[in-house]
């Protein structure tokens, strides 16, 4: 099997589960300084951590589920 046969599978399976949970993966553009700041300014992402991209990543991820979440006083 190759590697690519394996990374193929892997993504498959991945794009299943989420399918499955009801979940997408979504790519989007973005002003990085306008979300840098923006997760600053909610306490999300620290100043030393603007050049992460993984850590931007989470701290958009986090603030679209606050605002899919049910309103609880709905």
């Amino acid at each position: 099997m190759t590697v690519g046969a394996k990374s193929s599978r892997a993504r498959q399976r991945r794009y299943r589960a989420r399918k499955k949970a009801g979940r997408r993966v979504l790519q989007i553009e973005i002003d990085e300084v306008e979300l840098t700041a923006a997760l600053e300014r909610l306490k999300i992402l620290s100043p030393l951590d603007a050049d992460d991209d993984e850590t931007l990543r989470r701290g958009l991820n986090r603030i679209i589920q606050v605002l899919c979440r049910p309103d609880a006083d709905a």
